[in-house]
């Protein structure tokens, strides 16, 4: 039990961490021309990394990738209850009040992960089919 009270984050750690990772706006804003930029997110990984080390000697890069993924994960659901109890038409004080102690730190993720647009194929593969049946019509 020890041994997992040890591999605690404590919370001024973890800020640290957050705010790390929130100036590295390659590993997050989507909409950035960085984001797609390798280089610069191995770099931000990099430097993640090594902060991260000062609490943990063993940690990776897939230590911060975890991290960073249960953080996001977190986050997503606890805003999903912010959103779905706003939607439901409460009242001011019936609204989710996130539980989370971080949760105003990972704001910046806010509306970074959106779902592209879905293409309907289903129209295109109609009007190919259109096309073929006309021609077989005219010959």
């Amino acid at each position: 039990m020890a041994e997992n009270a040890s591999k605690q984050t404590p919370r001024e750690f973890l800020i640290e961490f957050i705010e790390l990772y929130r100036s590295f706006t390659c590993l997050w804003l989507v909409r950035s021309k960085e984001y797609s930029d390798r280089n610069k997110k191995d770099l931000a990984y990099i430097e993640l990394v090594k902060n991260f080390k000062e609490f943990d000697p063993s940690t990776d890069r897939n230590t911060v990738l975890k991290k960073i993924n249960a953080l996001r994960t977190v986050y997503k659901k606890e805003l999903s209850k912010v959103k779905s109890s706003e939607k439901s038409g409460a009242g001011a004080d019936d609204i989710y009040k996130p539980s989370l102690w971080y949760f105003d730190l990972l704001h910046f993720l806010n509306d970074q992960d959106f779902a592209r647009p879905s293409r309907n194929t289903m129209s295109d593969v109609d009007a190919v089919t259109q096309q073929d049946v006309s021609k077989n019509a005219i010959y």
